[in-house]
């Protein structure tokens, strides 16, 4: 028999779906439409997951979550239902919750889902069978002071690197987290890593005992972690996209003569066999790991990969909420988030961010004449169009309709002209061809900057006046794009 899997719904299509899907996959399914008797089920601790209708249970699944946590429960939970906002999964993933799976995508990834918090359920057994022998090790060395002191330091620190990054969705800090949650007392590492990812963007952070390291010993030290994550995963990572963290932060490169480090101990960060980062160690001596220290990095690396999975998934799940579904751009909401926080770093850092906004010319008669797939494809090939005329910095948005926005991170005006006419001259070589029939397809731009607005004005007025340019632009044939100063 497999898995045993209990579904809280009371409503049948969901069930016979679910059912339909997960039987054949040899799942054993029960499934409760009231209240009264999940209590005690789900306490029982026999199933490997539970599916949850969050429309019906709401918040009371927050207070099962925590009652599985108080009982150590190694079944996962899984939500699903309407789509909610990102600020609500997190919420939900911050809670305990494995995971949320909007209704219209159940079929589709359901079984996916259930299949990863399987795997995660793995690792938090290994974590619960460390931490109850760690105990076992607590109870049974009373009369071993010095070992016993150790063990005790070692166990809480793994409860507090539990409690701090076990369901942190926010891996942006996650070295100091660690570093405060008392690594630094278990262990003394001449140099700590973690290399991992988030969407598509790979970091490197980096702890190092002393206050200075060489240019040259950081290159071949970024080198090496990236061949071994190779050989690890198969996967390649490009050193010049790499971000690296350093901490302490007011640690010096410099190009002083280079100390080598002696190669790092590795631990991949992995869940069911697959690579999602690695942990990586340079001894201060070849004693540093002796004495379990080997097991208790072990522990903390199957923490940090349930962690960065539940981070992972996060990511997945918000970028959905801020990515236009026809084009795979940004929508309007993902183009309001990075206008109010690029808006705010060109104001603390006194530089210009430049806005262009992009309408398409006589898009309703390509709807009308052609069909709204045509319509559809237009809006697509010119979203590629722009992506390809961009800097990685820049920003690509679909504002709305047949309307686009590009934020210009530090560029001024001229320097976005230059971009406008790039876009220009690329759409203007750029073959939309439905169906066999060639689509003329033409935009209107306009063009606002940070430097030209008045004291108080924000990012409303930015779009403003991009806005009112863009209107221009499109009474004045022969000039498709307008940037001259509004009054």
């Amino acid at each position: 028999m497999g898995e045993k899997i209990l579904i809280i719904s009371d409503n049948n299509k969901d069930v016979e779906l679910l059912k339909r899907i997960l039987e054949p996959k040899g799942f054993d399914i029960e499934w409760f439409a009231g209240f009264d008797e999940v209590r005690d089920r789900i306490l029982e601790d026999s199933y490997g997951a539970i599916i949850a209708d969050y429309g019906l249970i709401g918040d009371i699944a927050f207070r099962w979550i925590a009652l599985l946590q108080e009982n150590r429960s190694k079944s996962c939970f899984i939500l699903y239902g309407e789509k909610v906002k990102a600020d609500s999964i997190s919420e939900i993933l911050q809670k305990g919750a494995y995971g949320f799976v909007p209704r219209n995508l159940l079929s589709e990834r359901i079984y996916d889902t259930i299949l990863g918090g399987l795997d995660n359920r793995k690792a938090f057994i290994e974590i619960l069978k460390m931490i109850d022998e760690q105990r076992h090790v607590n109870e049974t060395l009373e009369t071993e002071k010095e070992a016993l002191g150790t063990k005790n330091q070692e166990l809480g620190f793994i409860n507090r690197l539990s409690s701090e990054v076990a369901y942190d969705l926010n891996w942006g800090g996650i070295l100091p987290r660690i570093l405060n949650s008392g690594l630094l007392t278990v262990l003394e590492p001449e140099l700590l890593s973690i290399l991992y990812r988030i969407g598509s963007d790979w970091n490197l952070s980096l702890h190092v005992s002393k206050n200075e390291i060489n240019k040259e010993t950081l290159k071949k030290l970024k080198r090496d972690l990236v061949g071994r994550y190779f050989s690890l995963s198969e996967e390649k990572i490009s050193l010049r996209e790499l971000a690296l963290h350093l901490y302490p932060t007011d640690i010096k490169v410099s190009a002083s003569c280079p100390i080598p480090f002696s190669r790092p101990w590795i631990l991949p960060l992995s869940l069911a066999g697959k690579p999602l980062g690695m942990l990586g160690i340079v001894p201060k001596d070849t004693e540093a790991l002796r004495g379990g220290k080997k097991e208790l990095m072990s522990t903390v690396s199957n923490i940090l990969a349930m962690s960065l999975e539940n981070a992972q998934e996060y990511h997945r799940l918000k970028e959905m909420t801020v990515t236009d579904g026809l084009t795979g751009i940004y929508n309007r909401t993902g183009f309001r988030d990075f206008i109010e926080r690029e808006f705010q770093r060109a104001k603390r850092y006194n530089k210009t961010l430049s806005l262009v906004m992009i309408d398409v010319d006589g898009f309703k008669p390509i709807n009308d004449s052609l069909g709204h797939q045509a319509g559809d494809y237009v809006l697509r090939e010119l979203a590629a169009c722009l992506q390809n005329c961009i800097r990685k910095s820049d920003i690509a948005a679909r504002y709305g309709g047949d309307e686009f926005a590009i934020l210009l991170p530090e560029t001024e005006m001229e320097e976005a002209e230059v971009l406008v006419k790039r876009v220009l001259r690329d759409l203007k070589d750029h073959a939309f061809e439905w169906e066999s029939e060639r689509i003329k397809v033409e935009i209107s731009l306009g063009i606002s900057t940070t430097d030209e607005l008045k004291k108080g004005e924000g990012e409303k007025e930015l779009i403003q006046r991009a806005d009112s340019r863009l209107y221009i632009a499109k009474q004045s044939p022969d000039f498709p794009y307008q940037v001259s100063k509004l009054a």
